[in-house]
């Protein structure tokens, strides 16, 4: 422990003296700039990251972005783990749990997650998925006041962060954090929230556009890059012209000229091409489906969206995707399945580890929020939690903000659910008419 009390001193490690983090050079760790984990340490299999080769361009984080799918998939998922209500409840002893809506970290994380700046909930929540998925980290320091109670979060880019550790505290990061004004701040592993995406050392997650789809991307930009330029210059269609003999200079810069003011650009497709000193024309037949250009970029759109866990038909591509109600269905529950509930499950952890460790209370994605978007669904499901006992009416009401209504806190029973052992019984003899 002689380490950090040298370095963060003795009562910094006091959760009741325990206040905001305190700003230190990067020297007061040894080697901050060289941490343990770093993205480059495997590219000798991963490549050199954002490195353009020779039929691929530079992508980085922000570039691919461009990229419908990349943008598509990205967006969708920040925007539903940004919509979702979290929700603060408490595990009682008998082991029921109730919700606990004036909690005092329920407004930072539902309205404003540091007071008195701009940064909405909303916002900083949808920051979590594009941090996660496109960058594979969110960093979000814990700010407390001098009584050691939480006053809000402030959010730094992976960029800014660099995750460090010392030998002298094994298993422990520490996270060396850039302001924009030059000055560094080391902030202990209590004090930082951070979502980690898969890694292969538990330190930090890596970049999904940088380490994985990072081949995938370049592609699809440089097929699109193709496409344009093909449809910008080509003379459609684009072919060769001959001439019965040797042209002259000035012939044959004439004939340029012509070809290229008269016929060539998106606006002269179509258009006649009449030469003469007996030239011949003689088209190339290369349409897109030839050079197979839809069916290629149709192929990428699905190679990345692998990479996302993104069904197909959140793409909008269902070219070879069911079109009945119930196959989209099944694919959307899949996606919410096997790949939104594991990055929410990833936040949970991440807020009950720092905010809620050792108390009653915890925090939790209200999935049900997914079935709001689709009434009818929401209504077959919240009927059949009526009739199996599950919930009373005003709990189903209080769900849509709705106010309670009298006699609505009795729990009811389908009447056809009966218990097999009254089935069992013998009804008495009944007596027997007079005749």
């Amino acid at each position: 422990m002689g380490v950090l009390n040298r370095l963060f001193g003795g009562a910094r490690l006091s959760p009741i003296n325990r206040t905001e983090p305190q700003v230190f050079n990067a020297g007061n760790i040894e080697n901050p700039s060289t941490p343990l984990s770093d993205i480059n340490t495997w590219s000798e299999f991963l490549g050199t990251p954002g490195a353009a080769t020779d039929w691929m361009p530079h992508v980085r984080e922000r570039t691919s972005m461009a990229c419908s799918a990349v943008y598509r998939c990205v967006t969708l998922e920040a925007g539903v783990i940004a919509g979702l209500p979290l929700k603060i409840w408490k595990l009682s002893k008998d082991g029921a749990r109730e919700e606990a809506p004036n909690h005092k970290l329920a407004p930072l994380l539902n309205v404003l997650p540091y007071p008195g700046r701009s940064l909405t909930a909303f916002c900083w929540r949808e920051l979590w998925g594009l941090n996660l998925l496109l960058w594979g980290n969110h960093y979000s320091v814990v700010r407390y006041d001098g009584a050691a109670r939480v006053i809000g979060f402030e959010t730094f880019m992976p960029w800014q962060v660099n995750v460090v550790r010392i030998p002298e505290v094994p298993g422990v990061n520490f996270y060396v954090c850039s302001h924009l004004d030059g000055t560094t701040e080391t902030v202990l592993q209590e004090d930082m929230i951070h979502i980690p995406g898969p890694g292969f050392d538990g330190i930090k997650g890596l970049s999904r556009i940088q380490s994985f789809a990072r081949a995938s991307v370049g592609l699809a930009q440089t097929m699109e890059e193709r496409t344009g330029r093909m449809h910008q210059n080509a003379a459609l269609p684009s072919g060769v012209m001959q001439v019965p003999g040797k042209m002259t200079d000035p012939a044959f810069r004439r004939l340029k000229a012509q070809i290229e003011g008269n016929y060539s650009g998106v606006s002269k497709w179509g258009k006649t091409i009449l030469v003469d000193e007996g030239a011949k024309y003689t088209p190339f037949q290369l349409s897109p489906q030839d050079l197979q250009t839809i069916e290629a970029r149709r192929y990428q759109v699905a190679d990345i969206s692998r990479f996302f866990g993104v069904p197909l038909h959140l793409l909008n591509e269902t070219d070879k995707t069911s079109s009945w109600g119930t196959g989209l269905s099944e694919n959307t529950l899949a996606y919410m399945i096997f790949t939104l509930d594991a990055d929410l499950k990833r936040i949970e952890g991440e807020l009950n580890a720092k905010l809620f460790l050792g108390t009653s209370f915890f925090v939790e994605f209200d999935r049900e929020g997914l079935l709001s978007m689709d009434p009818q669904k929401a209504a077959a499901v919240t009927a059949q939690e009526i009739s199996s006992g599950q919930l009373t009416i005003n709990e189903s009401r209080k769900k849509r903000n709705r106010p309670p209504v009298s006699g609505g806190d009795t729990v009811l029973v389908n009447s056809t659910n009966v218990p097999l052992e009254q089935q069992a019984v013998r009804p008495q003899a009944l007596p027997t008419p007079n005749a």
